[in-house]
């Protein structure tokens, strides 16, 4: 199953654990699976790395719910303004 291309809306570090991108898209892909994401750069280059898909459900100061991506060995700094992301289930 192929996911995608999704504009990367939000990204932000958890001490720990890594860096997380949000998206405004719900999908069917599994969570707590091991996920092919492939990020693709506003200069069009790809960084293919391994994500995790997290529910996150804001509720101040309305219900919203988006899908965050957690990203194995990525930096915040390496996912500019601009990237997308499309995801693949292995």
């Amino acid at each position: 199953m192929i996911a995608g291309p999704f504009q990367i809306e939000e990204k932000f570090k958890i001490t720990g654990r890594g860096t997380v991108v949000v998206i405004a898209k719900t999908t069917s892909l599994p969570v707590g699976k091991v996920l092919h994401a492939t990020i693709v750069l506003p200069d069009n280059s790809r960084m293919e790395v391994k994500a995790y898909k997290e529910s996150l459900l804001r509720r101040i100061p309305e219900p919203l719910e988006k899908e965050a991506y957690l990203l194995q060995g990525v930096e915040k700094a390496q996912v500019p303004e601009g990237s997308t992301i499309e995801l693949y289930a292995i």
